[in-house]
């Protein structure tokens, strides 16, 4: 669940700093105006940051939060999967047995036999809905997760005149970083100041 969470957000991060670079470059070209220094925009270069996306992940206390209720709601729907399955194994034995014993007609072995077997086509319905149920609650809290990432990615860029603010870690674009352009602090100082509001 975690590695699934993780390659979402990776997947996430990507797709947003892709978009950044075709909102920065498909903006309205303009002439180059004067920096302060006397050289154009182009000639002054771009303010490139970055955040470690696995240190963001880790230190970002409402994503830890719901990741943990999330891991603790799937072993809950697992455990009682798993306390039905055991109860129906039970029926199937005892009624083996009963078979085995010669206590039961064919009549009744058949009726048993569809009870069951529609028994148990229940549990796997109910196992697969609970599973689509659980990614669905997961793919909504990330895609809101993410929204509020952005919204804080977007705060700090704009508040600091950053041009991009790239993900950097494991199945990112980003090979190398010079550590002294790292804001990951600074954007979980904000994330997490948020949550406490």
């Amino acid at each position: 669940m975690k590695n699934n969470a993780l390659l979402i957000w990776n997947i996430a991060l990507t797709l947003l700093v892709g978009f950044l670079l075709v909102k920065q470059f498909s903006g309205p070209k303009s002439s180059g105006t004067e920096s302060a220094a006397g050289q154009t925009e182009a000639e002054a270069g771009l303010n490139i940051v970055y955040v470690n996306a696995d240190s963001l992940l880790e230190k970002f206390t409402e994503f830890k939060t719901q990741q943990d209720a999330l891991a603790a709601k799937e072993k809950d729907l697992d455990t009682k999967l798993k306390t039905r399955g055991r109860a129906l194994e039970q029926e199937f034995n005892a009624a083996q047995k009963k078979i085995q014993e010669g206590l039961m007609t064919p009549n009744q072995v058949a009726q048993e036999e569809q009870r069951l077997m529609a028994k148990q086509q229940k549990l796997m319905e109910d196992q697969e809905r609970m599973t689509k149920e659980l990614l669905a609650e997961t793919e909504t809290l990330n895609l809101q997760l993410e929204e509020r990432i952005k919204g804080v990615l977007k705060a700090v860029r704009e508040e600091n005149g950053y041009d991009f603010i790239l993900s950097y870690g494991p199945g990112t674009g980003v090979l190398m970083v010079n550590d002294s352009l790292e804001v990951t602090d600074k954007v979980l100082e904000k994330l997490n100041a948020e949550e406490k509001k």
